[in-house]
């Protein structure tokens, strides 16, 4: 079979465009948003439904001066105790990482990385586990990434 330039650029095309469109769907699968340290609740829109958290990259803290940024874990180090009513919610490690999962009923979850949703979600909102009134020493960012 004798294979023209005309064919051999048909070909070509029809190749880029499969390769072009398989990327976009793999990229749209994934949704990643920066989660500040020094803002409460912070509301996004995921733009269709996501049902897991694919990663949690970064480091924050609840006192950039006093303690090393940490993950979605929150802080382990002993010092902190004294300071509990600081915590946004008492029952999770000082800058822990929550999720609202608005459809569920029950509030946020305590997101530690990569892991099932209870439900999918298409919005939320998402903080740092530090009270409102104690945001003002915090430091960091965590990147927060959504998979179907």
């Amino acid at each position: 079979m004798k294979l023209t330039l005309k064919s051999i650029l048909f070909l070509s095309v029809i190749t880029l465009v499969t390769s072009l469109t398989t990327h976009e769907v793999k990229a749209q699968s994934t949704k990643c948003f920066n989660v500040s340290s020094r803002d409460g609740w912070q509301y996004f829109d995921l733009g269709g439904p996501y049902t897991r958290v694919a990663r949690v990259i970064g480091g924050w803290s609840v006192d950039g001066r006093n303690y090393l940024p940490v993950g979605p874990k929150g802080h382990s180090e002993p010092g902190l105790e004294p300071y509990n009513q600081y915590k946004y919610d008492q029952n999770f490690p000082f800058g822990a990482l929550f999720v609202d999962i608005p459809t569920d009923g029950h509030g946020y979850i305590w997101v530690q990385g990569s892991q099932q949703l209870p439900k999918p979600i298409t919005r939320t909102s998402i903080r740092i586990n530090d009270s409102d009134v104690a945001l003002g020493d915090n430091s960091g960012v965590l990147k927060v990434c959504f998979s179907r």
